[in-house]
């Protein structure tokens, strides 16, 4: 209790709980009153159990006083108790002094000890005296009532156990009657318990005592014995006693360490530093200062005896200003105890009302951006010392490593959810913002939410014209031309290459969504200088409303998508979602919830086609192809179901439901002696996606195939549709081991330029080059130039629609390395690879259809 609670400031009305405390101290003065009135006087009073030493009521004072400012640290598992061996005292007391030298003695050692050592305030000093006095007139009434029955050794042993026991059950019941007082929740039963269980060390205090009190009995000068012993002992467990409290910190740190390190979360990081702190170092309070750059304000984060984390942001102090400049500005720790004399320790201690305290640098990635700060050690039985300071310290280190990764870890996180390019959100933050915006819809507390989708008119021609930097500027300043337009009435996002999206929640007003739409049309019709040269880009708008058009994410962003594609395609600029927009495909909406089903039960399938060497016809390797049997119209081709895929946003499902199938059928052909690669399609959804890189390197890992094995071919124009963005993810898949292939190469609008940009190991010859081959038409020229161009690049050359032998022979000629087509084989399914192979001739059947 330090002054503030207990109302001991001059002046100030006492408050209801020091009321209490005072009346619970009245009772305890007049129960020792009674206890001493009606005590019998024990045989062993006066005179003790076998001679006539007496002790002065001076001499038990010193003992009381000595026995209760060293205190000794008991170890219970994990934990430590702080005891008092009062008990000491009080059983030589009762063999060896009158009840009122005892009183005397105890009240006059504890005295001293409360006012000089632990300094504790008027009202406490006053309870605690009270208390000891009760405790000292218990102890007398129960060794003489018991004492009385015999004057044998034994039975008075059995009278000293019992008043100790019965005199610290009465302390422990008036403490917690006093901390209830002031905490609130009395618990009866508990406070019995801890009257009856509490005392574990109270037995072995009291045998001690006793083994003193029969050797003084026999010889008087024993006593020097027992002080030499005791010293000893004492010495011995302090020892051992600071063995086990280096031990426990350094587990509570171990502890820490994996608490503050296992949350990136800024406030849950303060939260453990802060309560490890107040626990480490049993203090009542521990707080975080910042002060804010500058001076001015300095923001506090404290963590109270209630255990509640409190923020609060104060004017900065003169006496705060002291603190700051030795922690901060020096970076030194301060140990502030409770007998210092340094004029603004004192100041800083009274402003915060503490009576002790230790403040240590809090450092971040800049120098020392705070204060760590601890105040008053619970139990005013020990004060904080250097090796505080040192532990405290040492908890410092910790945090400000967590915050620091915490930081690190909120703009990894930022990075993850905008755009690198126009800082704007992106996809994924859309999502994450429009499905609780959609719930609240569902759920009746918002009005309705609003999604618009917008894409560039002659992006491409800019990219191609100027090249990508201008390109990119573009895109910049679309972006801010965008956020201007919007401002607070909605959220402006990039969902990948020249695509963007508006989000505005809380409305369903149709005509309002429009304005907007309009307002956002506009801002793109002013030119856009780039390169010296004025450029023109406008856009095509599609609007979706919830819950008219949509109640879910991905549905409402398909009617937004379907609206856009809509108004590039009839020049309309602007289109709100009506559902004649999907009467020209009656199946498309049916199809995406089926595909999604199938994906779901496995109904999506891979065949594959193999691919072989033109000079030995070697199978080395085979192409997936992703195959849709519906249970009810039947085979659906790829070319249907997988840009649906790429609107509804299924197209990451679908991407892992091919690779998953591949490489399980991969592992299984090596298990069986065939070494063979895997070609897998990614469309060009698929370079957008951030997790596509660690979703291979996962399923690579499950099934031990190498990555060496797996090959994932990319179009030209999925590559194209944001270079930047879709060449960084290649270079990350081809670290990772991945091969690289350009799937239908030649057919792109910018094939050489790009090439040697890409990091690819192979190129594809599109089929429609090849089936011309025989003709003796261009494309002749065409396959030898890409052939030519493989080789001395380094990359391998791969044709498909090979279809008979004549033209296997004619890219062997040329140089092509692998070939596939119907020629070697058709598609079959995955399983019936391995049969086929057994089948096939062993020779090479390089001109010889199998």
């Amino acid at each position: 209790m330090d002054d503030q609670e207990t109302g001991g400031h001059a002046g100030r009305r006492p408050s209801r709980p020091t009321l209490w405390v005072l009346g619970i101290t009245t009772a305890l003065v007049a129960l020792t009153g009674l206890a001493l009135w009606a005590a019998p006087v024990a045989p062993a009073l006066h005179t003790g159990p076998h001679g006539g030493l007496s002790l002065p009521w001076w001499v038990l004072a010193l003992g009381f006083a000595a026995t209760e400012a060293t205190v000794l640290h008991i170890q219970v598992k994990r934990e430590a108790q702080t005891v008092a061996v009062s008990e000491f005292p009080l059983v030589l007391g009762l063999f060896f002094a009158g009840p009122l030298p005892l009183l005397a003695g105890r009240l006059v050692g504890s005295a001293a000890v409360l006012l000089f050592h632990r300094r504790s305030a008027p009202l406490k000093t006053t309870f605690n005296l009270a208390l000891a006095g009760a405790e000292t007139g218990i102890a007398v009434l129960v060794f003489g009532a018991v004492g009385h029955l015999g004057e044998g050794s034994p039975l008075l042993w059995l009278a000293a156990l019992l008043a100790a026991l019965l005199a610290n059950a009465v302390g422990i019941v008036a403490i917690g009657l006093v901390i209830a007082v002031f905490e609130g929740g009395l618990r009866p039963a508990a406070l019995a318990r801890e009257a009856v269980t509490g005392q574990a060390v109270a037995p072995m205090v009291v045998a001690v005592a006793l083994v003193a009190v029969t050797s003084l009995a026999a010889d008087v000068r024993s006593a020097v014995l027992l002080l030499l012993a005791a010293a000893g002992l004492l010495a011995a467990y302090r020892a051992y006693a600071a063995l086990s409290d280096r031990h426990l910190n350094l587990e509570r740190l171990y502890r820490f360490t994996q608490a503050v390190t296992s949350s990136p979360e800024i406030d849950v990081v303060l939260g453990n530093v802060l309560g490890e702190a107040r626990e480490l170092l049993k203090a009542e309070r521990a707080e975080v200062v910042f002060p804010a750059p500058g001076g001015g304000q300095v923001a506090r984060v404290l963590l109270g005896p209630s255990g509640r984390l409190s923020r609060s942001e104060e004017p900065r102090t003169p006496v705060d200003e002291w603190l700051l400049q030795a922690v901060v500005g020096g970076d030194e720790a301060q140990l502030l105890p409770r007998t210092t004399r340094h004029t603004p320790a004192r100041a800083w201690l009274a402003a915060r009302a503490a009576h002790e305290a230790i403040a240590v640098p809090l450092r971040g990635g800049a120098g020392t951006v705070g204060v760590l700060v601890v105040t008053d050690r619970l139990g005013d039985v020990r004060t904080f010392d250097e090796s505080d300071v040192l532990l405290l310290e040492t908890v410092a280190n910790h945090a400000s490593v967590a915050l620091q990764n915490g930081e690190l870890v909120d703009r990894l996180r930022h990075d993850a959810l905008h755009d690198a390019l126009t800082g704007l959100p992106n996809r994924a933050f859309l999502q994450r913002r429009l499905a609780p915006a959609l719930d609240d819809v569902r759920d009746g507390r918002s009005a309705g939410a609003v999604v618009m989708i917008l894409d560039l008119d002659g992006f491409k021609e800019v990219n191609d014209t100027l090249g990508h930097q201008q390109g990119d500027a573009l895109l910049v300043e679309v972006a801010a031309r965008l956020v201007s337009a919007v401002g607070e009435a909605g959220t402006v996002t990039r969902l990948g290459g020249d695509e963007f999206a508006v989000l505005v929640t809380d409305t369903a007003d149709e005509d309002r969504a429009v304005r907007l739409g309009r307002r956002l049309l506009r801002a793109l019709e002013q030119p856009v200088a780039l390169d010296g040269l004025e450029v023109e880009v406008g856009g095509s708008l599609g609007i979706a409303l919830a819950p008219a058009h949509a109640t879910d994410p991905a549905g409402l962003l398909k009617r937004a998508d379907v609206a856009m594609y809509d108004a590039k395609g009839t020049a309309r600029g602007l289109r709100v979602y009506a559902p004649d927009l999907d009467t020209g495909d009656p199946r498309r909406l049916a199809l995406v919830s089926e595909l999604r089903t199938a994906l779901a039960t496995g109904g999506i399938e891979v065949h594959v086609q193999p691919q072989a060497r033109t000079t030995t016809g070697e199978v080395v390797s085979v192409e997936a192809l992703v195959r849709w049997d519906h249970p009810e119209t039947g085979r659906i081709s790829p070319e249907e179901f997988v840009p649906i895929a790429e609107r509804t946003g299924l197209i990451g499902a679908l991407t892992t439901r091919v690779l998953d199938r591949s490489l399980a059928a991969c592992a299984a052909w090596r298990a069986a002696g065939h070494d063979l690669g895997i070609a897998v399609n990614l469309s060009a959804r698929s370079l957008h996606d951030a997790d596509l890189v660690d979703e291979v390197a996962r399923l690579l890992a499950r099934y031990g195939v190498p990555a060496g094995r797996l090959t994932l071919e990319v179009t030209e124009g999925s590559v194209m549709a944001d270079p930047a963005r879709a060449i960084a993810l290649l270079h990350q898949l081809r670290d990772l081991g991945v091969r690289l292939s350009v799937d239908d190469f030649g057919t792109g609008y910018s094939s050489l330029s790009y090439l040697k940009r890409l990091p690819v190991h192979e190129v594809k010859i599109d089929r429609s080059f090849v089936t011309g081959l025989q003709n003796g038409s261009e494309d002749v020229a065409i396959v030898r130039a890409v052939t030519d161009l493989g080789r001395h690049l380094g990359l391998e050359v791969v044709a498909e629609g090979v279809e008979d032998a004549a033209t296997w022979e004619l890219l062997r000629e040329m140089g092509c390395d692998l070939v596939q087509g119907w020629h070697l084989s058709r598609p079959m399914p995955a399983a019936e690879l391995l049969p086929w192979l057994r089948l096939r001739p062993v020779a090479p059947a390089v001109l010889r259809a199998v």
